[in-house]
């Protein structure tokens, strides 16, 4: 089976979580409904689907290499909301108390770090996962890199999941060709101008046609309606620049390793303490629920037939280690129980002939090959106990 590693886009899901959840604050006034929808939705994927790596990426206040191209990228998005704004650091503090690994960098945008990951992880063989809000993702879709995209409705999420046919089925081209796409139409959020007259309609009809905006131009005098015909005629030029703009760089230069992604406990002390701060007493049960399953014990096998109980004991009396605990009752043995490993551990009641002296002599050879490990003897005579034990029971 392969491994799989989950992509999340901070910003993208952060701004999604804030204005699809009403506006909530702890007892100290701190906005934090975008960190309570944002890890609902995380915790939503996680468990749909169970990745052995993990990584969220965030945009940095700073120009990019876009910004170099044309100084006017994303000039016409409107400045984040206070509340809002204040909570992508305290995002990031709560990802950082769950050991979440975080990747930026200078001069690129969280599309670029999660397209990198992404082509990387699916060239050395993993499935990919990519969760953002954001369509521009689209692109990066193939039959081992999915995206999903989580949206709100009537206050539950939603997410909707793309591989390379079902981009190809709701938009008549393929991932790729989105970058076309908004060569042709631009793009309003990211103020990618894109050429005049030309709107996803004609602009889809057009790629779905030609394949590319370098194809379509090379059939000039093919391309209807004619309106838009000379506005590619007249505009190449920001076609190519709004490619440039769209395509999402997949080989950044950003300094990241599995190790470091590789998903631990996300329950951990300073996660409940933060959790706790923010009032996010729904999500508490989880650190509950995570402590019972730690404080499981093994699952313990009763033998009772006596050949069976023979070769365990046999293997446990070859061990190195082991746990043993004698139960006693009105000064005899009443049942032996052995812990080689938590899944390996099992209990033979005395009876038949598995009488209470051979309970003892295999008690004392097991004694005998873990004394090294420092046994001892307490309680009754009959009662002994290996203080090498890996668990008492």
């Amino acid at each position: 089976m392969k491994e799989k590693i989950v992509l999340i886009d901070g910003h993208s899901i952060l701004n999604r979580a804030f204005y699809g959840l009403p506006n909530l604050t702890n007892s100290e006034g701190l906005h934090t409904n975008a960190v309570y929808g944002f890890l609902n939705i995380l915790f939503k994927i996680l468990e749909e689907e169970k990745p052995q790596y993990l990584t969220v990426a965030f945009d940095l206040h700073a120009p990019t290499f876009r910004h170099e191209m044309y100084a006017e990228y994303k000039g016409t998005r409107k400045p984040m909301p206070e509340e809002l704004r204040e909570q992508v650091p305290l995002m990031k503090q709560v990802l950082e108390a769950m050991g979440v690994k975080i990747a930026e960098q200078e001069g690129y945008e969280a599309d670029d770090i999660l397209g990198t990951l992404a082509r990387r992880g699916e060239r050395e063989g993993r499935d990919v996962t990519i969760v953002s809000g954001d369509r521009d993702l689209l692109q990066l879709a193939t039959d081992t890199i999915l995206v999903r995209i989580p949206k709100t409705r009537m206050g539950k999420t939603v997410i909707e999941d793309y591989h390379t046919a079902e981009v190809l089925e709701k938009y008549q081209v393929t991932p790729p060709q989105i970058i076309d796409l908004k060569a042709l139409m631009g793009d309003t959020s990211d103020n990618i101008p894109g050429i005049p007259g030309v709107g996803e309609k004609t602009a889809t009809k057009i790629i779905a046609e030609y394949g590319s905006v370098e194809n379509a131009h090379e059939h000039l005098e093919e391309i209807k309606p004619k309106k838009a015909m000379e506005s590619l005629r007249d505009h190449y030029d920001l076609a190519e620049l709004s490619k440039k703009l769209a395509t999402i760089d997949t080989d950044s230069p950003i300094d990241w390793d599995y190790e470091s992604a590789r998903i631990g406990s996300l329950y951990t002390p300073e996660a409940y303490d933060i959790f706790r701060r923010l009032d996010f007493k729904n999500l508490l049960t989880r650190f509950d629920s995570q402590k019972a399953e730690s404080l499981k014990g093994p699952e313990v096998k009763l033998l009772e037939e006596f050949q069976e109980a023979e070769e365990a004991c046999r293997r446990a009396a070859a061990a190195r280690r082991a746990g043993i605990c004698i139960l006693p009752e009105q000064g005899q043995i009443a049942g032996l129980a052995v812990s080689l490993s938590a899944e390996d551990t099992f209990y033979i009641p005395a009876g038949g002939f598995l009488t209470p002296d051979y309970l003892k002599t295999v008690a004392e050879r097991i004694m005998q090959r873990c004394r090294r490990s420092a046994p001892r003897v307490e309680g009754p005579d009959e009662v002994r106990e290996s203080a090498a034990a890996g668990r008492v029971l």
